[in-house]
């Protein structure tokens, strides 16, 4: 027999109507993106069915069908990812608001946020770290974050506040060392390739404040950490390549590319069914002109973390 039990995606509501013993394997999942200071308005519901035959199923009114066999989903990994894409889906059409991977900082003079986005390794949280730890900036997410539109202009919302760090990045950086290098030598050698190996922390564990209300975004970065790269390079980002990397990085979500359905060890069934895509498609195109036509992004490229911040203080200032 089934349970409901409710998990929150930021600014959605989750009824997972499953066992108990699969609810607590979910609630080991959560990324914990918390909102603040909104009235939570959308709700979705992902129900397990036993069967024999694996199967994903949209009803068209926020709910969600996962047919299969029990084994294939008792880690909770699954469903837990499942049930995130229905939330993000309902999100978008509901609130006009994506969750997307990049960083969100908000600085307290300002009273604004900033995002940052980059591709994965390109040093988003490493730079987010140094500037809430030496700078003042608090903390709205740091791998994913909840952000759209409003009569206010874009607004971040939310965002994941766990803090994953790869070991690659801990010995190239000074700071990370500093803050994480013990705990790497605390424990024997993983037989995982540097680039995976990651270890996880709470932002609050480091000193960092934490900031979970609605803010309006003043600068948005596009950053890249390059070892190879001779001192800084800056520049407004408006190319061709700016639209299209734009584009996929909001659209990931909308258009299922980073959610499949699967069994918690990894065995694929199939791809996910599109949940609101034309309406949804819609909101991600306001979004990306938006950003274009109203944000001068700016690209910065630097071999360290630390000329990455240098840059965004004096564009700041």
């Amino acid at each position: 027999m089934n349970n409901k039990t409710i998990l929150y995606f930021g600014l959605v509501e989750m009824t997972f109507e499953v066992p108990d013993s699969i609810f607590e394997n979910i609630k080991e999942q959560d990324n914990c993106i918390k909102a603040q200071g909104i009235e939570i308005k959308v709700h979705g519901k992902l129900t397990l069915i036993e069967s024999k035959h694996q199967s994903v199923k949209y009803d068209g009114k926020g709910n969600i069908f996962v047919f299969g066999q029990i084994k294939n989903f008792q880690k909770g990994i699954s469903l837990y990812y499942i049930g995130e894409y229905l939330a993000e889906c309902l999100l978008i059409e509901a609130n006009h608001s994506l969750l997307v991977h990049a960083a969100a900082l908000y600085h307290p003079d300002t009273k604004r946020s900033i995002i940052l986005f980059g591709e994965k390794g390109a040093g988003k949280t490493t730079v987010a770290l140094r500037l809430c730890i030496e700078h003042g900036y608090r903390l709205i997410g740091n791998d994913q974050i909840i952000f759209g539109l409003s009569n206010r202009g874009l607004i971040t919302y939310a965002g994941t506040t766990k803090v994953n760090i790869r070991r690659t990045a801990i010995l190239s950086d000074a700071l990370l060392y500093q803050l994480f290098g013990g705990y790497f030598s605390a424990f024997p050698p993983s037989d995982k390739a540097s680039w995976d190996d990651k270890m996880s922390m709470s932002a609050k564990s480091l000193g960092v404040l934490e900031y979970h209300f609605p803010v309006k975004v003043s600068k948005i970065y596009y950053i890249k950490t390059d070892h190879k790269q001779a001192g800084r390079f800056q520049q407004i980002w408006k190319d061709n390549l700016a639209s299209l990397i734009l584009n996929e990085l909001l659209g990931r979500h909308v258009s299922g590319q980073v959610s499949c359905f699967q069994s918690d060890e990894g065995e694929y069934f199939s791809a996910m069914p599109l949940i609101h895509y034309k309406k949804n498609n819609s909101v991600r195109e306001k979004i990306v002109k938006t950003i274009l036509s109203t944000y001068n992004i700016s690209k910065i490229v630097a071999n360290t973390s630390e000329k990455i911040v240098e840059e965004i203080l004096e564009d700041m200032n």
